[in-house]
């Protein structure tokens, strides 16, 4: 993918100086990238799940233009927070589903009653998944 940027790029900024067709262009192109492009072999580590990936530098570079990681020091990547699930979004659902499943049982039995003033306790307070 990146190649095939370089290549249109430079092809286009070319043809402003010098007047050639666009496929004479690209002849001389892929000359000089296949003349002059190396393969540079890389290795990934992944430090959360301890794995390590052999790969190129032109597959990593396609990654980071395909996905758009946040790109830190040091070359740490973290995926953008759109892409991975808010761990703080299950728990606040678990609470809610707590709290309805607490509120129902509530008006199964006579409001005062103790057991009534239990699960109202209990779905007000969410502390539904601690009190059983």
């Amino acid at each position: 993918m990146i190649l095939e940027e370089y290549k249109d790029t430079l092809i286009n900024i070319v043809q402003m100086y010098y007047p050639a067709s666009r496929e004479e262009l690209s002849q001389v192109v892929d000359y000089s990238i296949n003349k002059r492009y190396k393969e540079v072999p890389i290795r990934v580590e992944n430090s959360y799940n301890k794995e390590v990936e052999n790969t190129t530098l032109l597959a990593l570079t396609d990654y980071i233009i395909s996905r758009e990681p946040i790109l830190t020091a040091n070359g740490v990547m973290f995926k953008k927070h759109a892409d991975v699930p808010n761990p703080l979004t299950a728990v606040i659902q678990q609470f809610l589903d707590a709290r309805s499943i607490h509120k129902k049982q509530m008006f199964q039995f006579p409001k005062g009653s103790e057991d009534f003033e239990k699960y109202n306790l209990m779905q007000s307070l969410n502390l539904g998944p601690f009190m059983r």
